[in-house]
C-alpha cells in the first residue's frame, strides 16, 4: 500500500477532515507538489484531487467523496505546507494530550483562500512508536 493511501477523508455537514499518520501526510504532500495539472489520488474513504488554476485556494467536496483543491501554485502551497507542518508537529511533540491539526478556512479579509471554500481540518495521528 502506498503511504498516501493511509490518509483518511471524513465528511460532515459543514467541514471536511483529512487525517493520517505523519508519513502518509508527507507522502500526500509530495504527490500533490509534483502534479500541477489536474490530478486525483485515492485515500481511505475517498480521494484527493487538485488543479492549478488562477486565483486563491478553493477547497471543495466533489461527488461526495473527493476533496478537491484548486488555485494558483502559490495558493496550493498552503495545503502542501500544512500537510508537512502538521506531520512535523506530531513527530516532534512532547505533549500528546492534543492531536496536532491545522484549520484551512476562509475568513473576512483573507486574499489567499476563496470565500467559497469548505472548512478543512488536517489532522496528524501520533507516529508509530
Amino acid at each position: 500500500m502506498d503511504d498516501h493511501r493511509r490518509c483518511r477523508l471524513s465528511v460532515s455537514d459543514d467541514e471536511l477532515e483529512l487525517a493520517g499518520p505523519p508519513v502518509a501526510l508527507r507522502a500526500l504532500s509530495r504527490l500533490l507538489r509534483q502534479h500541477a495539472e489536474p490530478f486525483e489520488v485515492a485515500v481511505t474513504d475517498g480521494a484527493v484531487g487538485q488543479e492549478a488554476t488562477a486565483g486563491p485556494l478553493l477547497v471543495s467536496l466533489q461527488g461526495g467523496t473527493t476533496l478537491h483543491f484548486s488555485g494558483g501554485p502559490e495558493y496550493l502551497d498552503i495545503i502542501w505546507d500544512a500537510l508537512e507542518g502538521v506531520a512535523e508537529q506530531a513527530e516532534t511533540a512532547d505533549d500528546r494530550t492534543v492531536r496536532r491539526h491545522q484549520h484551512i478556512e476562509h475568513f473576512p479579509g483573507d486574499d489567499y483562500r476563496s470565500p467559497g471554500s469548505v472548512p478543512l481540518i488536517i489532522v496528524a495521528d501520533w507516529p508509530d512508536a
